[in-house]
């Protein structure tokens, strides 16, 4: 094969496609998650700015955690900073944490985000039932006036 173009676009096309599950997906479901936890504790108020430290705490310290398993996993195969030469269980762990580990997890998480249990129904309930109980407030509010 003379040129590798056709592969790296397809490949750059999956990456793109990994990075919008990664950080795209659970933030988009982080409101729903919000609003799905107003209507069952409806004593529990003005919790948003907990979901969301919450959120970014996990995505950081997984981040966190995936640089030092994979530190962690090259200096057990014998990794040497600066070498130009590398044994070849150094190479074979490269290659496994760069392409089929990620792609493994991502499919893991992309099955799990299949199990959520807020789908379109669901948030259009939860929605009726925060305006719903968005009109008792007023009315209360009101009547105090």
């Amino acid at each position: 094969m003379k040129s590798n173009l056709p592969i790296f676009i397809i490949m750059s096309m999956l990456a793109g496609t990994s990075l919008a599950a990664l950080y795209l997906v659970p933030w988009s479901m982080l409101p729903d998650v919000v609003d799905d936890f107003k209507v069952k504790n409806p004593s529990c108020q003005d919790l948003e700015p907990l979901f969301y430290s919450c959120y970014v705490f996990f995505n950081k310290f997984g981040g966190g955690m995936s640089v030092g398993i994979s530190t962690l996993i090259l200096h057990f195969v014998g990794y040497k900073p600066g070498a130009c030469k590398h044994n070849t269980e150094v190479i074979y762990s490269l290659q496994m944490l760069f392409a089929p580990m990620p792609i493994c997890l991502l499919l893991i998480g992309l099955v799990i985000f299949c199990f959520y249990p807020i789908n379109e129904e669901q948030r259009r309930k939860i929605q009726d039932a925060l305006r719903k109980a968005g009109r008792r407030n007023d009315i209360t509010v009101s009547s105090f006036q």
